[in-house]
């Protein structure tokens, strides 16, 4: 198993950054990474995923959501069609940090793949330190134009 993690303090509360977060419809005008989500925001769920890299072509991701807690958590998981071989469990946590939200990603690389896949995971955490700062633009403008309050 290999972890990844990255983190962003965003000025303003965990419910606006939530509602960034899930607001899968907007993810084109903001998010550099993650490019389009499709499904339900619920335990059991499955999304559909479009990922554009910072190198290479968009890559298209089938993910089951695992844990929703509105407002803290947000989980899903996926991985290759044969068990096993490579999956990855992907999250989103959102903690009141210093009047504000430090927002934590994180993905759980397992499978016997998972050695021989490092420049694939080292390549997602670059991508998702870059889906950071939009993310925290995006929410702080929400903020100062008093949405979600």
């Amino acid at each position: 198993m290999r972890e990844i993690s990255t983190y962003v303090d965003v000025d303003a509360g965990p419910g606006l950054v939530w509602e960034v977060l899930t607001d899968f419809t907007r993810y084109p005008d903001w998010n550099p990474y993650i490019r389009a989500v499709t499904g339900e925001i619920q335990v059991g769920a499955t999304l559909a995923l479009q990922t554009q890299p910072a190198k290479g072509r968009p890559v298209n991701l089938k993910a089951r959501v695992t844990a929703v807690t509105e407002g803290v958590e947000i989980r899903w998981a996926g991985g290759l069609p044969i068990p096993g071989l490579f999956g990855g469990d992907h999250g989103f946590a959102l903690n009141p940090h210093n009047g504000g939200t430090r927002v934590v990603q994180d993905e759980r690389f397992s499978g016997l793949l998972v050695p021989v896949m490092s420049s694939i995971i080292d390549r997602t955490l670059e991508n998702f330190e870059r889906m950071n700062q939009p993310l925290k633009e995006r929410v702080e403008a929400k903020a100062s134009a008093g949405a979600g309050r």
